[in-house]
Formats: structure tokens, C-alpha cells, sequence
């Protein structure tokens, strides 16, 4: 197939290596400039391609001080221009933060075409902009979690440190979800699921992305031990799943955010899945395993850091993903004050108002709708007209 990958950072540098690795014809875009990543971009300009230390070879994720042999691959296309690298395609896959999916729609929606599979990794709902911009009928996708855990480490490669076992997705409108997985299932074998572990809709799959729970409770839990490394040892560095996640306080905050979340995916028709069970269905093929143990066993090979809260566990899953939780909830009438108080303590501590930068259903443009209008639309991408 004939691939596009939107964003040149640690995600989308590893997955377009992957994917021309398996045999597609990819091209990677770049949309932003001078903002981050531009020598890493020049640098794959330069070699017509991209170079990966994939250290997942022997395993889906590394636990080993020694790299894989860095190897090569070229690309078909490495391009800032939208127009030439999304015409023809057909799967584009978005991989940049959520915070600037309404922009970007603003920039590339105009340029997609009917049928084309338009994949946001991860989504928190992002597709309704990229519908709303676009005059053609692609096929929109929504991802939880990247398909790898990658880390740009010198201009040109990327290192690849884990890899999804499963990938589950939903799909906008949600009455083509045949349409879409008869697409996705050819991508990466991560995303040939059962259809049954598709998601309903775009909400469920923003509210199973881990990122809503592990990031933003982590980062909370973690923010002393980066102010007392910072005053008394400035050398040193906390891990966040090594050590805050270690904590009794961090999974009290995960059961009961975790609790709320589960009540909202209820009430708009989802199985309740746990958070725990939930990364265990993408990580393990062995789904009869102590889901908890296995997280634990996780945090061994996790890197440090990061270093400062004000970062995109923080900027981006707090008003991204919590903020549309608790705005789901409230319009579900769903009591949610696990949520709320993690978004005012973590905005709190940066001075911002994650409430106003936030996505919410009314940013979204779908703040005046019923319930049952709500999911009508995820269902059939019309908002219903009423006599």
C-alpha cells in the first residue's frame, strides 16, 4: 500500500521506518517548522530514508543494555509539501501531538480523498475536526496508543523500544468500520484484531488511551520527587514508572480515575474495561497473565524522567484526554471528581487553565447535542436534523 506519515517525530520516524520495512511505499510529512526535529527531518532528506535500531527483533519490548544493528530504509517520499504527499495514498497516518489536530485540519483536510483510510494515533476525538474541514468521504481511524515506543537518538535514526502485541481501533463515521479494518488489518500486524475488539466509536477509543491514566497520575505523583531532585540533586532523575508508579498513593489516584472512566464508557454503551486489562490486551499475547504483574515487570526496562512537569504528560493528556473525560462526564451527568481535582492540581502547579485550553465536546463543536444525538453522530458522522 501506498503509506503517508504525518509527523516526523519519535512515533512517526519509527512507524514509517516499519512500514517501508514490510514492504509498503511510504512517504513522511512534515508539518511543522522550526519547531522541533528539523535536523532529524534534514537529515532524512539528505539520506532518502531512514536508519532504526529496532530493539524489538527478538521481542516486543527491549530488556537489554545492547542494541540491534542499526539498518536502513529508504522512503519514497520525505516532503513538507501536504498536497503531493497525501493525493494518491492510500492510508494517511497522523502522528503529532492532539493539541494541534485542529490546525493541521484547517492546513491538510482539503487535500483528502474518498475512501482513503485517515488514521489519528493517538485521536481523543481529533477526527471530528478533520471531518469537519473536509469536503470528500475518507474513512477516519482513531488509535489508543502508538503501534512502538520509539526515541529519535541522532538526526536520521530512530530507536524502536517496544512494540504493541495489539492495537485496537474505532473508526468515524462508525457504520464503516468494515470498511476501515479491511484496510488497517494490511498495515501492521498489530492492528489485524478480531472484530470484536474494535472499538464502538471514537469516545471509547479516547478514553482506552493509557495516556488519559498512566501519564497524568504519574506526572502528579511524580512532581515532588522532580522538585527535591531538582533543589538537592540536581545530577539525578526520577523515573516516573520505576518510581512514582510505585506508590500506593498512585494507584489509589488510578482506581478511583480509572472507576469514573470505566462509569462514562458505560453510559455510552462500552464495556467496562479496566485500565490494567486493557494494556495487557495490547502488550501480551498471553491474556491469562496477572495484568498488574505485568505492568510491574514493564518499569524494569522503562527510560528516566521526564524531566520537567511541564511536559506533554502534562500539556497535552491533561486538557487532551482528561478534560474530554470530564466533559463526557458532565454531559453524561456522571459524578467525576477524581478528574476534576487532577486537572485543577495540575493546572494549578503550571498556572493554566487546562479547562479553557482543553478539548471539550462544545470545542468540538458538539456541546449542544443530546446523548442519543451524540452517539448518532460517532455512528453515521450527520449531526440528526430535528423536525
Amino acid at each position: 500500500m501506498k503509506i503517508t506519515i504525518i509527523g516526523a517525530g519519535n512515533a512517526g520516524s519509527a512507524c514509517a521506518f516499519m512500514a517501508a520495512e514490510a514492504g509498503h511505499k511510504v512517504r513522511l510529512l512534515k508539518t511543522s517548522n522550526r519547531i522541533t526535529h528539523d535536523e532529524h527531518f534534514e537529515a532524512m532528506v539528505s539520506n532518502k530514508g531512514i536508519y532504526c535500531v529496532n530493539n524489538t527483533n527478538n521481542g516486543h519490548f527491549t530488556d537489554s543494555a545492547v542494541d540491534a544493528e542499526k539498518t536502513f530504509q529508504p522512503l519514497e517520499m520525505i516532503t513538507r509539501d501536504p498536497k503531493e504527499a497525501i493525493e494518491g495514498a492510500d492510508v494517511v497516518m497522523i502522528f503529532i501531538q492532539t493539541t494541534y489536530h485542529q490546525a493541521l485540519a484547517e492546513r491538510i483536510a482539503t487535500y483528502f480523498q474518498d475512501d482513503q483510510l485517515v488514521m489519528l494515533v493517538p485521536g481523543y476525538a481529533g477526527s471530528v475536526f478533520y471531518h469537519q474541514f473536509c469536503d470528500n468521504n475518507p474513512i477516519f481511524a482513531e488509535g489508543e496508543s502508538t503501534p512502538n515506543d520509539a526515541r529519535i537518538v541522532s538526526p536520521g535514526t530512530v530507536k524502536v523500544l517496544f512494540k504493541n502485541v495489539r492495537n485496537s481501533l474505532s473508526f468515524f463515521p462508525a457504520s464503516r468500520t468494515t470498511e476501515g479494518m479491511a484496510i488497517a488489518s494490511r498495515l501492521f500486524p498489530a492492528y489485524n484484531i478480531e472484530m470484536n475488539n474494535v472499538r464502538k466509536h471514537i469516545f471509547e477509543s479516547a478514553l482506552h488511551n493509557p495516556n488519559i491514566i498512566v501519564h497524568t497520575v504519574g506526572m502528579y505523583v511524580m512532581y515532588p520527587m522532580l522538585e527535591y531532585c531538582a533543589k538537592h540533586h540536581p545530577d539525578e532523575v526520577p523515573y516516573m514508572y520505576r518510581d512514582a508508579l510505585s506508590t500506593d498513593m498512585a494507584w489509589l489516584m488510578i482506581e478511583k480515575l480509572d472507576a469514573e472512566k470505566m462509569a462514562v464508557l458505560n453510559a455510552l454503551g462500552c464495556e467496562k474495561i479496566p485500565y490494567l486489562d486493557a494494556c495487557l490486551f495490547r502488550n501480551e499475547e498471553d491474556l491469562t497473565q496477572n495484568p498488574r504483574d505485568v505492568f510491574e515487570s514493564y518499569k524494569l526496562s522503562s527510560p528516566p524522567g521526564p524531566y520537567s512537569f511541564d511536559n506533554r504528560y502534562i500539556t497535552e493528556d491533561v486538557p487532551m484526554g482528561l478534560v474530554l473525560l470530564a466533559s463526557l462526564g458532565d454531559k453524561l451527568n456522571i459524578a467525576m471528581p477524581e478528574c476534576h481535582r487532577l486537572i485543577e492540581m495540575c493546572g494549578g502547579i503550571l498556572k493554566r487553565d487546562f479547562y479553557k485550553e482543553g478539548r471539550t465536546l462544545t470545542s468540538l463543536g458538539l456541546g449542544a447535542l443530546s446523548t442519543e444525538d451524540l452517539l448518532s453522530f460517532v455512528n453515521d458522522g450527520i449531526v440528526p436534523i430535528k423536525n
